[in-house]
């Protein structure tokens, strides 16, 4: 279900969509236009650049869940490298992994957050 808003003086056109946030929009001045479609929504995500790279947009949560992805996958590996560090008994690279691991944890609950906030921009 969709409802449509004219945009009194500016006369945009504003299609919004049930819980799903702005659609698109037409003013009929194509500079405004281009200029709405290029704003970055929510915060810009690390390591992804563009227009729209901002944590509201499509391309910016795809991207956070990459990262998300990629440090659950780290975090298991290094969690298997202090392991077997831990029984060849050397404790000095296991303790250096198991920092790294919980960097992984933190760049997890980082990008979780950084997604939740995207989500709440882009609904705005």
């Amino acid at each position: 279900m969709s409802v449509q808003d004219e945009g009194g003086a500016t006369g945009a056109h504003v299609v919004r969509s049930a819980g799903s946030g702005i659609r698109s929009a037409s003013s009929g001045d194509p500079r405004q236009d281009r200029t709405f479609a290029t704003e970055t929504v929510g915060p810009r995500v690390w390591g992804f650049g563009g227009p729209t790279s901002g944590a509201g947009s499509h391309d910016g949560q795809s991207a956070l869940k990459l990262h998300r992805g990629i440090s659950v996958i780290a975090f298991l590996l290094c969690v298997l490298v202090v392991v077997v560090f831990l029984l060849d008994g050397v404790l000095v690279p296991a303790i250096i992994f198991a920092v790294v691991a919980l960097g992984c944890v933190g760049i997890f609950g980082w990008t979780t957050l950084q997604l939740r906030r995207g989500q709440a921009a882009g609904e705005h």
